[in-house]
């Protein structure tokens, strides 16, 4: 976990304002949805995990939140605060790992996390946490990647993404994270799944990927197997237009 642990700093600690600046992360469906679903009221006291670009944290700031917004890599952290502070918004924030929250049992009204928990080595265990510090009543918004149902399918289909991104760890289906969240005792409010179209050249650039790499990511989207084919739907011409889709599972669960 350690190895992963560093991996996953170093990965985003070098990318780390291309997702401050991402369209995909700052502007979406998933994001303003969440934020909605978990019906923030001011006061409230809200924890984002794995901020990323602190999108999410300022998002809830905007709606009188008390935020935390926290994640794993340092620099992450840093260009999340620089963003938030250039739009007027003094929050909290924490270096933590989102399957080991220093927080008691009960305090907090919110907690999320959005396009992250594919990279987490202990998806099971990050739940567990959500739910025991939140308080009863109290909500966790999770948006995440997921994967087809198929099982086959679902390895093909992390294999690509850990191509790209080595950090990456697992994209789970829809009913494994059913299964997280009614096993932390999180009753589901809402799920959904939502289609996230993606410019392949976009997409490759966000990490640099080196051009043998892009490559072999562009064969497996040519030679995928079926049921790999109607999950990511490839629209492949050789040219900057070039897309795919990943799916995204939105889904609140209450305490």
């Amino acid at each position: 976990m350690d190895d992963h642990r560093q991996q996953v700093q170093s990965r985003f600690g070098e990318f780390a304002q291309n997702y401050v600046e991402s369209k995909v992360h700052s502007s979406s469906y998933s994001l303003d949805h969440l934020i909605e679903l978990l019906d923030p009221q001011p006061g409230q006291i809200a924890l984002d995990i794995a901020t990323g670009g602190g999108h999410v944290a300022l998002g809830l700031a905007r709606r009188g939140l008390s935020v935390i917004a926290s994640d794993l890599t340092p620099r992450m952290l840093g260009a999340a605060r620089a963003y938030i502070q250039k739009e007027g918004f003094a929050i909290h924030y924490a270096q933590i790992e989102g399957s080991a929250l220093p927080f008691a049992a009960n305090s907090l009204d919110r907690v999320t996390c959005r396009i992250a928990a594919h990279h987490f080595p202990d998806v099971a265990g990050f739940v567990r946490e959500c739910a025991r510090v939140v308080r009863p009543g109290g909500m966790v918004g999770l948006v995440d990647q997921v994967g087809p149902g198929h099982r086959e399918a679902n390895r093909y289909v992390n294999a690509y993404e850990k191509l790209r991104d080595p950090s990456h760890n697992w994209e789970y289906s829809e009913q494994d994270w059913n299964d997280f969240f009614t096993s932390a005792d999180l009753t589901i409010r809402h799920q959904e799944t939502a289609r996230n179209r993606l410019n392949f050249k976009w997409w490759t650039d966000m990490q640099k990927v080196d051009p043998d790499t892009v490559l072999r990511l562009r064969v497996m989207l040519r030679q995928a197997p079926r049921e790999v084919a109607a999950w990511l739907e490839p629209d492949l011409h050789d040219s900057p237009d070039d897309s795919f889709s990943l799916w995204q599972l939105i889904l609140i669960g209450v305490k």
